[in-house]
């Protein structure tokens, strides 16, 4: 396990050694800024987030069925950057005010996908900032409700809980108890 700062607390995630499939949309230009953020495409998680999320993939295994992750560990900078863009707290925490899971590395946004890497439909796109993406909303099909319950129920009990406004975004209870980490130091440089 690689952990990347220096009380240990934060680890590596990779497809290499986890059930899991990594698509870390700001280290790219696929995203709602349209430029990348992220220096890396690496994936950080704290090790109790790290921990409550294989609890989730081995409740899917069974099902045939895998997450797939958008984003985790964020920089302070990189919050700053984001609510920049979407300076709405609903969607994006305020760096200044607002606890930022991300930043603390207990935050995980992600979808479940079938056997062959297909996202389950979930009534709306990762970063959709509209009603349409709030958990509940009865706009999206039966189908995207019941996708959208499944992964509220496996994370709910791996011991993770939802943002409301955001289908994807699932964190550990506690947030503040845990410290944040203001930038990382990955083998590719500062993330």
């Amino acid at each position: 396990m690689t952990t990347i700062n220096s009380n240990g607390n934060l680890v590596l995630l990779s497809e290499k050694h986890h059930p899991v499939t990594l698509d870390i949309t700001y280290a790219s230009s696929n995203n709602f800024t349209g430029k990348p953020i992220y220096k890396s495409s690496q994936c950080f998680l704290h090790t109790d987030a790290l921990t409550c999320l294989l609890k989730a993939t081995e409740l899917l295994r069974p099902l045939n069925l895998r997450l797939k992750i958008w984003d985790a560990f964020r920089p302070l900078s990189a919050q700053h950057i984001l609510f920049h863009h979407m300076p709405n707290p609903d969607y994006v925490g305020n760096p200044e005010s607002d606890p930022c899971p991300h930043c603390r590395g207990v935050a995980v946004d992600l979808t479940i996908t079938d056997r062959f890497g297909r996202e389950l439909d979930m009534g709306s796109q990762f970063d959709d900032f509209r009603p349409l993406a709030h958990h509940g909303n009865a706009l999206v099909s039966e189908e995207a409700q019941r996708n959208r319950l499944m992964l509220a129920g496996v994370m709910n009990i791996a011991g993770f809980k939802p943002q409301v406004t955001e289908w994807w975004h699932y964190q550990l209870p506690n947030v503040e108890s845990y410290p944040l980490i203001p930038e990382a130091e990955t083998p590719e440089g500062i993330m």
